[in-house]
């Protein structure tokens, strides 16, 4: 490890840095185009479809948000009608299993789209395959911090 490094200069700011890009292009985006939904509305969606018949607490987990925030956007999302829940019976247990309604699902697609072309300016900056590469190693950052903190997130 370089000593010389500085807060500025480390993986660290780099990560927070992006990562607060990326919200604020959200939340302009989402502004924009008036969606029937806010963006972590959407990331929740687009949970659900890509883990059809989840529960809650997984919900939870993939969102990075606590159950109680969790439980808002998903009773929130129930009343627009873009998602349904059942209990269902799981390992002898009863759980809260979450499907995406047919207009969830348009919705989902329509913000999708939308999201993909107007995202093609970094796509035109940074190659597909460098992203790519830049998510696997950012998955193995992830698994050696997973060695070290005390919590799971």
């Amino acid at each position: 490890m370089n000593e010389n490094k500085h807060y500025t200069d480390s993986l660290y700011y780099e990560l927070i840095l992006t990562a607060k890009c990326f919200q604020l292009y959200g939340a302009q985006f989402f502004n924009a185009k008036n969606y029937p939904v806010t963006i972590d509305e959407f990331a929740v969606l687009d949970v659900i479809y890509c883990n059809p018949e989840i529960c809650q607490r997984d919900l939870a987990k993939l969102i990075l948000k606590d159950r109680a925030n969790t439980g808002r956007l998903v009773e929130t999302l129930e009343k627009k009608g873009f998602i349904q829940r059942a209990l269902v019976t799981r390992n002898n247990r009863p759980i809260k299993q979450i499907t995406l309604t047919l207009k969830g699902e348009e919705t989902l697609k329509n913000i999708t789209d939308n999201i993909r072309k107007n995202l093609e300016v970094i796509h035109n900056e940074v190659p597909e395959s460098e992203v790519d590469r830049a998510c696997e190693t950012l998955k193995k950052i992830q698994t050696a911090l997973g060695k070290i903190i005390k919590t799971q997130i």
